[in-house]
């Protein structure tokens, strides 16, 4: 019997051929990967590039229109007017912050974010403060003060619905504020509408003058805390002898 010796070179060169093609393919491989990863960072900086022009030189993305949120379509024309937004220019060249520190300057706002919006487009979203005391402060003046006792507005006279006190200080403080709304929040509606003469200590100290009737009493409310229990006491001790009711310390309260 012959045996065909020529059937296992078949087979090896075969094998060899197929390694040899797998190789190659591996090596171009690898030759076009960094032609690959320079074309790719070649196109995003063209197209980086690109949306610079557009942006800071090109007419095609124009700052043409201010958006304003948070507030009311009337509150908006005056965020509009403060903030003094530059219109007609490249929408890129918009200097945001400037923007904003305009209208952080203007007081009225407690919040204020400014950014881009593609293709046109300025947007303003503004938290305003809100009145919860007007002061009458050492000089006369009266100051319009938010919940933090940050004065934002000065006015002629209190805005309405807004307890008007007086201040020991030039600025009332937050503990100040709270004390105030604290006292006028605590007592009945009957006894509130016959408190006049609020007054905030520079110790954030509060005190009013109740008049009831015939009866005229300056009660020394102190400090906030325990809000409910003066609220009773004051009403308690307004029938007792005296003109003046202590409460700021509620577990010994006086009167004189």
């Amino acid at each position: 019997m012959k045996l065909d010796r020529r059937v296992p070179g078949r087979v090896a060169g075969t094998g060899l051929a197929s390694s040899r093609t797998r190789f190659e393919r591996r090596a171009a491989a690898a030759r076009r990967r960094p032609r690959l990863v320079a074309g790719l960072l070649v196109g995003v900086v063209l197209v980086a590039g690109l949306v610079a022009w557009l942006g800071w030189f090109s007419s095609a993305l124009t700052a043409s229109k201010v958006e304003v949120t948070g507030v009311g379509a009337g509150a908006a024309a005056q965020v509009r007017s403060v903030a003094g937004v530059p219109l007609g220019g490249p929408l890129m060249r918009v200097d945001t912050d400037a923007v904003a520190r305009r209208l952080v300057a203007g007081k009225a706002w407690s919040g204020v974010s400014v950014s881009r919006s593609l293709p046109d487009t300025i947007l303003i979203d503004v938290t305003p403060r809100v009145a919860v005391l007007a002061v009458r402060n050492p000089r006369g003046q009266v100051d319009v003060v938010d919940r933090d006792g940050f004065a934002f507005r000065t006015v002629a006279a209190a805005p309405a619905g807004v307890p008007l006190v007086s201040s020991g200080s030039a600025q009332v403080t937050k503990a100040g504020v709270t004390a105030a709304l604290q006292a006028l929040g605590s007592l009945e509606a009957a006894l509130r509408a016959d408190v006049s003469g609020v007054s905030v200590s520079s110790a954030d100290q509060v005190s009013f003058t109740v008049q009831s009737g015939d009866r005229r009493k300056t009660v020394v409310w102190g400090g906030a805390g325990d809000g409910q229990r003066k609220a009773k006491l004051v009403k308690i001790l307004m029938g007792q002898p005296g003109s003046t009711i202590d409460v700021s310390v509620p577990s010994s309260p006086v009167t004189r």
